[in-house]
């Protein structure tokens, strides 16, 4: 069809253009798509809002995106969504198709669709007048909660123009919070921010629009030389990447975190990977970061150093104790600062907490990772030998490893090794390789390797170990050992007290729960007149508890004397004893482990523990 012919049919009547449109054969031959699209167009309103019903015969001739301009095209509101309904759009095609609405359909299309995603609701939004977005806060601010979307977001995306009409009302919207208000201020346009006056407002409003923001995420851009007071509020809006401040800037910021606790910490596993604790966390870990640093004296050698930072390490975190079930928080037992704060992480995220500490001193290490674990190298350490020489070279430290041995005071055998011995560790009592550090390609020049008399020296060194280079779980184990001599008939009174040893020992067993059963399993419940294969020790959550966090607990079968279990309490550092029957009412096992382990609900699993440590 040439251009007079196609001109002249768009003059012509509804009728005979649908005559055209269902004529396929000619339309293939003669029309284009955006002919077709032109002639539907031309037609009444009555006769579009028609045609798209036709869904196959438009199915045939558009794609999606032609089509969501048909709809765009039609007269109402309700004539929109009901061809909307006829056609599979894609969310952005459909929103595209909302933003023309009038403000009451849209706020009814938002209450009654899960379709858009947070994107799209804020782009409908947005496309209100000012005072149907002021009224969508004040009616549907819960509905903003629900989809993660905060307020200013929604205004730092208006044009200078609206943002000013909006501007001129924000003192009269009483659905938002001051932070809110202070929050959309700082997300001002810069233009808008030079020519608005000030000169009425209120402090928290000056301060606000003075403070500078990342015109693509809406972040704050720190300036840790300005008041920091200015920032009281904008927790929201901050996200800082503290891992390498030097110490004026450390000190600085740590007072930020008083003005804006809730503010975002990011730290980064493998330069990419991000983790996110909050601001109190990060002031709570570097408090403790500095009187670890703080108590090694300045002329301690490096190799000095990395053991008192280790064994700080091992003392103060646990591995997590829900790890691997189905309420594991895989963020926070990465996240470095939270990990202090809460005193638990995995293996990477531990490993890192390391890095960073003695990245602080100046040991230089990396972040390695096997086929299933993650550990240190660290690179060209000195460290003197037992025999008076020294010796200097790549090695390997595993922090994850140390932490029970450095818990309980036992000797740390993962600490200054080489690659050949690393890999001598990871098989286990039944000759099983678990292949945790293999990684010939970044290991092979870690060759340095401390031999357990210059090990004993060392800690002894730094007040670790005693004069004989004897560790403190030696002491543990004698009285252990007495304890299951002189109960040898009683083994009922036997447990009681092995578990009492366990409370003096470490008061906070019941907090580290992973170094606690590897203690118990090792060496407490171990003695000639129990066995550990009498015993199970292993975790549950409480039935009650929503956030299912982990319960230690033994399950004792004393034949004749019957079966017990003792539960950790945490809130009171003791352990209750508990009849199966009560035992099973209020505890639970995770699906994760059950479905691992194919065990008993109630008894849970007897570990062989195949890996256990040695500890001396």
């Amino acid at each position: 069809m040439n251009t007079n012919e196609l001109e002249k049919l768009l003059k012509d009547s509804d009728e005979r253009k649908k005559q055209v449109l269902h004529d396929k054969d000619f339309v293939e031959i003669n029309l284009y798509s955006y002919d077709i699209k032109d002639i539907i167009l031309s037609m009444s309103d009555e006769a579009r809002i028609q045609i798209l019903r036709e869904v196959e015969l438009i199915n045939n001739y558009f794609t999606n995106s032609e089509i969501s301009d048909l709809i765009e095209s039609l007269p109402d509101d309700d004539s929109k969504r009901e061809a909307m309904k006829n056609y599979s759009l894609v969310s952005f095609l459909q929103t595209n198709i909302i933003t023309g609405f009038s403000d009451t359909s849209k706020v009814d299309v938002l209450l009654h669709s899960n379709e858009f995603n947070r994107f799209d609701i804020k782009r409908i939004i947005e496309s209100m007048s000012i005072a149907g977005i002021i009224q969508f806060f004040k009616d549907n601010k819960d509905y903003l909660t629900k989809n993660n979307i905060e307020p200013y977001e929604i205004i730092r995306e208006l044009r200078s123009e609206k943002q000013e009409e909006f501007l001129s009302q924000i003192d009269n919207i009483e659905s938002l919070t001051l932070n809110e208000k202070r929050e959309i201020l700082a997300n001002l346009d810069p233009e808008l921010k030079q020519r608005v006056d000030t000169s009425n407002w209120p402090n928290e409003y000056k301060k606000a629009i003075s403070v500078k923001t990342n015109e693509h995420n809406g972040r704050v851009i720190l300036d840790l030389d300005r008041d920091l007071e200015d920032y009281e509020g904008l927790d929201n809006l901050i996200k800082e990447y503290p891992e390498g401040f030097n110490e004026e800037q450390r000190t600085k910021f740590m007072k930020l975190c008083d003005i804006c606790p809730d503010a975002n910490v990011v730290s980064t596993l493998n330069d990419s990977v991000e983790f996110i604790s909050k601001a109190s966390e990060y002031k709570e870990a570097e408090k403790w970061i500095k009187s670890v640093l703080d108590n090694i004296p300045e002329d301690y050698s490096k190799a000095q150093k990395l053991a008192v930072i280790d064994h700080a390490i091992g003392s103060k975190i646990s591995y997590s104790p829900d790890y691997d079930t189905e309420v594991f928080d895989n963020d926070d037992s990465r996240a470095l600062w939270k990990i202090i704060s809460s005193g638990y992480g995995v293996c990477n995220g531990i490993a890192k907490v390391e890095n960073y500490i003695l990245s602080r001193v100046g040991i230089e290490s990396e972040i390695i990772s096997g086929t299933n674990h993650t550990f240190l190298k660290i690179k060209d350490l000195e460290v003197t030998l037992a025999s008076g020489e020294t010796t200097k070279g790549n090695t390997i430290l595993d922090p994850t490893w140390n932490l029970c041995q450095h818990r309980f005071g036992a000797i740390p055998y993962n600490f200054c090794i080489s690659y050949n011995q690393a890999r001598v560790n990871d098989i286990d009592e039944e000759g099983k390789d678990h292949k945790s550090h293999k990684n010939d390609e970044e290991l092979q020049d870690a060759t340095l390797n401390l031999d357990e008399k210059s090990l004993r020296q060392l800690f002894k060194s730094v007040g670790l170990a005693d004069r004989e280079g004897k560790f403190p779980i030696k002491q543990l184990k004698e009285k252990s050992a007495l304890i299951d001599k002189e109960n040898a008939n009683n083994p009922n009174e036997n447990v009681k007290l092995q578990l009492e040893l366990l409370k003096k020992v470490c008061p906070e067993f019941a907090s580290c729960q992973n170094a606690s059963m590897e203690i118990i399993s090792s060496i407490l419940l171990a003695g000639e007149n129990l066995k550990f294969d009498k015993c199970v020790v292993d975790r549950v959550y409480n039935k009650t508890d929503k956030g299912k966090s982990a319960v230690m607990y033994i399950y004792t079968d004393l034949g004749k004397l019957g079966q017990k279990f003792y539960v950790a309490d945490k809130s009171q550092g003791q352990f209750f004893e508990m009849s199966q029957e009560d035992f099973t009412k209020q505890f639970e096992c995770y699906e994760k482990d059950l479905e691992k382990y194919e065990r008993s609900k109630t008894l849970g699993i007897k570990k062989t523990n195949k890996e256990k440590s040695r500890l001396i």
